[in-house]
């Protein structure tokens, strides 16, 4: 706690007493704040971003340089191609340099050829998230929580100050910035929680149309294929985004 507190201390970082915070937490209107339930995960991170770089702030600086110039695409094409690393699909289905959206998405779908998890039919489920309280804190809390103010207009930096990932099927700091950036553009999406293995977001603005839900569906999916884990499609999850302002992502 004292450690990642000292990496923290340019951000005004604080403990956070959970007894005494208010929930949902925050929101995307700039006085919310990121919860942090820290980890020794995210406490080796930092300190590899302090080796690489100097200090925690100006790896968040440089790599920063690298979000502004990422599209959507560049990100997705380049979590899609490590996850699609190891499959045993064809070496031209693996290779997305060039390639769009869709033919991306086709690509990582793949994987999951003859599931109906691909399904993209919106279809209405019963299935909400577990409730963001004192109780899912607790069971997640290792060492206490932090809270660290966010300007609305820098939501999209959490994932580089707090970093996690880049480990398992989770995506890079730099991949998970650059897509917060765009999400926040399109559905002014803010960072609510992390801990060493989950992002809790929510929404300010909800996908207006069936199409909207599910190309939004499909990013998540690419992005976080855990999304689908409670649902039985990729339609049903579309369903959920188009009628729900909290997105949880979580990395076995």
């Amino acid at each position: 706690m004292e450690d990642i507190l000292a990496f923290l201390k340019p951000y005004s970082c604080t403990t956070a007493d959970i007894e005494q915070l208010t929930f949902p937490l925050g929101g995307p209107d700039g006085t919310g704040q990121l919860l942090i339930l820290p980890s020794d995960n995210i406490l080796e991170m930092m300190e590899e971003a302090e080796e690489e770089e100097g200090s925690l702030a100006s790896f968040v600086e440089k790599q920063l340089e690298q979000v502004q110039s990422l599209t959507k695409l560049d990100a997705l094409r380049s979590i899609v191609s490590a996850y699609l690393t190891y499959s045993e699909l064809p070496i031209e289905v693996k290779q997305m340099d060039g390639k769009s959206f869709d033919e991306v998405y086709a690509a990582y779908a793949r994987v999951w050829e003859g599931s109906e998890l691909v399904d993209e039919q919106l279809t209405r489920g019963s299935y909400t998230y577990p409730e963001i309280n004192i109780d899912w804190i607790e069971a997640r809390m290792e060492d206490g929580a932090l809270l660290m103010p966010m300007k609305a207009e820098e939501r999209y930096h959490a994932p580089l100050i707090i970093p996690m990932g880049g480990y398992n099927e989770c995506p890079l700091p730099v991949y998970q910035a650059a897509l917060f950036k765009h999400w926040q553009e399109e559905f002014e999406a803010a960072p609510l929680v992390v801990t060493q293995d989950t992002w809790v977001v929510q929404t300010g603005r909800l996908p207006a149309t069936d199409d909207e839900a599910l190309q939004l569906a499909k990013e998540h999916f690419m992005f976080c294929q855990y999304v689908l884990e409670s649902f039985d499609s990729v339609g049903q999850y579309a369903s959920y985004l188009k009628n729900n302002e909290i997105w949880y992502f979580w990395w076995d």
